[in-house]
């Protein structure tokens, strides 16, 4: 009886020091994909501070998403996610379609810096064009991005600063119609909030200053 208990006893702790590997792992493994693909899709750096997933109910966050400015702007960051929520089907991390059932974004910060020669976020943008590096697909049935802030930066001749504002959005069904990659879902993603802080700097008259400083210098 008791070489039975103390088998049950190895049998118990063996499956939860295996449960803390593959909770560990998971949690890499989801940290080390954004820092990748993002660092590939973006052609600047991204950092991730911590992610944590249950490998229960597949519910989990990541802390401190940086994503850096691209080349020829300040070494300041451009985007900064301090606390994204998830919820990820796990039996989906078996095949070749990952499903993450929510993601939810709490007031991102967008630092949009425009230059004569161009901004940040539309560097940015057009980085995200490249093409499919994971082989992983991906699937979002619903994306909230609550009120966020973007801080405005014009660099044309002289600095000028200001904050602003912009509303919560929500997105469903994100590669449901198609299969998308990883690289084109997280694309679908940061789009639209790139999208929005680059209005904010329409409102703002800072782009129409920076076109106006252009044609003064170039003449036109």
């Amino acid at each position: 009886m008791k070489k039975v208990f103390d088998a049950l006893v190895i049998i118990i702790v063996v499956g939860i020091a295996g449960l803390v590997i593959l909770s560990y792992s998971l949690d890499g493994i989801v940290k080390s994909q954004i820092e990748d693909i993002g660092s590939q899709m973006l052609k600047a750096t991204v950092k991730v501070d911590d992610a944590s997933v249950s490998i229960l109910d597949g519910e989990g966050t990541i802390k401190g998403i940086t994503i850096h400015n691209p080349d020829g702007f300040s070494d300041n960051p451009a985007v900064q996610l301090k606390q994204i929520s998830v919820k990820i089907d796990l039996s989906s991390l078996l095949s070749n379609t990952v499903v993450v059932k929510d993601i939810r974004i709490k007031k991102p910060e967008v630092y949009f810096e425009q230059k004569i020669s161009g901004s940040n976020l539309n560097t940015l943008k057009d980085n995200l064009g490249g093409g499919s590096t994971s082989g992983v697909n991906m699937v979002v049935d619903h994306l909230l991005v609550e009120k966020g802030q973007v801080t405005l930066t014009a660099d044309i001749g002289s600095k000028k600063t200001v904050k602003a504002e912009f509303d919560r959005f929500e997105l469903s069904g994100i590669g449901r119609s198609g299969d998308n990659t990883m690289e084109q879902t997280m694309q679908q993603i940061l789009e639209p909030i790139l999208q929005k802080a680059a209005r904010e700097a329409v409102k703002q008259g800072l782009l129409d200053e920076a076109k106006k400083k252009l044609k003064d210098l170039i003449g036109g």
